[in-house]
């Protein structure tokens, strides 16, 4: 899990609403979440999705994925790693013929094999049981709520404003250099917080100073002899 503290998505509709002096937010809150996470995506920190595993359940050989997954990093049943498949005919073993007329499904592929469709994971060789899959999802607070990264709120503030202007820029109702201003902000402030993420901290500068300290060469006995300085007692 990650150590970077995280705030709720709510918290980045109440500063929307605050700036843009909303009276209602309900008809915009499932358009905030969404770019919410867009914006989060754009800023593209290492730390914005969790690394999470969990146990789910196959039937008719297919699995839903959870609530907030994003992208799947590992499957197992068992103790063995599933291959992941595109092909067509993916439920069958290849060079095998089914006379059932099912073409969906193969009884005796009796491969673990599976494929990413519509939220769900299809399998190839279980029916039904439970396998273990590791993916990175979005945290989520105790209501459900997705959570963002603490620092990144003003940049995703003035992505969702942005976003909001949109239809009235588009009828006219704003100017141009007002809808210009606003996208320069997101994308100022979206650079910022993305420079932050990955600036290192103390503890990543010295082992990063080290790496480097372990490529210059020792000095040869010809410097030592003549006291030549090197670049390791120069700086």
């Amino acid at each position: 899990m990650s150590k970077r503290k995280r705030v709720s998505v709510k918290r980045i509709i109440a500063n929307v609403a605050r700036d843009l002096m909303l009276d209602d937010v309900s008809l915009h809150i499932d358009s905030m979440i969404e770019w919410s996470g867009e914006a989060e995506a754009f800023i593209g920190s290492f730390d914005t999705y969790e690394k999470k595993e969990c146990e789910i359940d196959v039937d008719n050989y297919r699995a839903e994925l959870p609530c907030g997954f994003y992208q799947l990093i590992s499957l197992k049943v068992g103790d063995k790693f599933m291959e992941m498949t595109n092909r067509d005919f993916r439920h069958f073993r290849k060079g095998t013929y089914s006379t059932n007329g099912n073409l969906a499904v193969a009884e005796s592929a009796g491969e673990y094999k599976y494929s990413l469709d519509n939220h769900f994971i299809h399998m190839s060789g279980l029916k039904s049981g439970k396998i273990g899959i590791s993916y990175l999802g979005v945290p989520l607070d105790e209501e459900g709520f997705p959570m963002i990264l603490e620092g990144h709120e003003p940049a995703i503030t003035s992505y969702i404003i942005w976003k909001m202007t949109l239809p009235r820029y588009i009828d006219g109702k704003v100017s141009l250099h007002v809808y210009q201003n606003l996208e320069n902000r997101w994308l100022n402030l979206c650079g910022q917080a993305r420079g932050h993420d990955n600036m290192p901290d103390t503890k990543e500068m010295e082992y990063i100073a080290a790496v480097f300290q372990q490529l210059i060469p020792p000095p040869t006995q010809q410097e030592v002899y003549n006291n030549v300085p090197t670049f390791k007692n120069k700086y």
